[in-house]
């Protein structure tokens, strides 16, 4: 396996049950620190008009790094009480 370094210059974001655009990324890197967490994505209203409703969900493990991509209006968001999970943006386009 060959193994790399990706230098990150901008400062992770505890997610909790507040959306977070993760300052309108589109590529995000999520951290869990403690007990495996859910990480919901959800859309915002300009996406679906009424309500932001689920587009998908993370189970981040504990102790483990995920890059995923996401459209830059989609927020993130963990249960209440979870303090654990960090988000930081890797990557904006368009």
């Amino acid at each position: 396996m060959i193994g790399s370094t990706l230098l990150i210059k901008s400062i992770h974001t505890a997610l909790s049950d507040t959306p977070s655009t993760v300052s309108d990324a589109n590529r995000v890197l999520l951290q869990n620190t403690g007990a495996t967490a859910e990480v919901i994505i959800k859309s915002d209203d300009t996406f679906q008009p009424g309500s932001a409703a689920v587009q998908g969900s993370v189970l981040l493990l504990s102790g483990h790094e995920l890059i995923i991509k996401k459209d830059r209006l989609f927020t993130l968001e963990v249960g209440s009480g979870i303090t654990t999970v960090f988000a930081t943006s890797v990557g904006v386009e368009g």
